[in-house]
């Protein structure tokens, strides 16, 4: 059997379980909210930087390396605080999730990219990807991935 192509259907209660997962351990994210819109992943709550700061981000989705890799790019912040500068709080969220994925196998921060490796996350679970990634989709309610 040959399979030439695979649509992979990711829905946003999966994805937000497994954000909230990976972020549980950031101490200063709290009040965590996640959803799906056309193109665009949104992540909001509060990042505690001694007080409580109301954030929103936008983060948009992008095939790298010949598919090999995927980009989670912060496109977008707002946060909800006069006199906060949305740079500093976003280079102070990219450090923490720097710091929360700094020991995980095909992920890591460039700047305010999340670089993902699909491969290398699905070998840790015994699953081989050899066929590159074609295209990611971010639509209402879900993520299509391509392969």
């Amino acid at each position: 059997m040959i399979i030439q192509g695979l649509k992979i259907v990711l829905e946003e209660s999966d994805v937000a379980t497994w954000v909230r997962s990976g972020l549980s351990a950031v101490d200063q994210v709290k009040e965590l909210t996640f959803g799906l819109v056309p193109g665009i992943a949104k992540l909001g709550g509060k990042f505690q930087v001694g007080f409580s700061v109301p954030f929103e981000t936008q983060w948009s989705v992008d095939v790298l390396e010949s598919g090999r890799k995927l980009g989670v790019r912060l496109a977008h912040i707002s946060i909800g605080f006069f006199g906060m500068n949305a740079e500093t709080v976003s280079a102070q969220v990219m450090g923490a999730l720097a710091k929360k994925i700094q020991n995980v196998a095909g992920m890591a921060v460039e700047n305010d990219v999340i670089v993902i490796e699909p491969a290398v996350l699905l070998a840790s679970k015994n699953i081989r990807l050899s066929a590159p990634i074609r295209r990611v989709e971010v639509k209402l309610g879900c993520v299509e991935i391509e392969v």
